[in-house]
């Protein structure tokens, strides 16, 4: 799907979404959040952003925001490039 500066972006399945990293990056200072949509209705729409706002105002936190966008994406959600896993500074041996 090409974007409004014509560019292109493939989807996934799944929705992407980063709510486990939102109070470190509110914590370094990042204030301002861009969520984009793709084919939801207006009604999920207005669900998603309404959880944002709830969570960036401090009414639930990262968990809960995640547990209520993964009710809300019909086809689940996923973390996608933005996942890191725990152990990401160790090199398995490789043989």
């Amino acid at each position: 799907m090409a974007d409004v500066g014509c560019r292109n972006t493939v989807f996934g399945a799944e929705a992407q979404e980063a709510s486990a990293h939102l109070d470190r990056w509110r914590g370094v200072g990042i204030r301002h959040f861009r969520l984009e949509f793709a084919h939801e209705s207006a009604e999920e729409v207005v669900e998603v952003t309404g959880l944002f706002d709830e969570a960036l105002a401090g009414k639930i936190g990262p968990a809960e925001l995640a547990k209520k966008l993964k009710k809300a994406a019909p086809g689940g959600t996923t973390q996608g490039s933005l996942f890191v896993a725990n152990d990401y500074q160790v090199l398995p041996i490789l043989q």
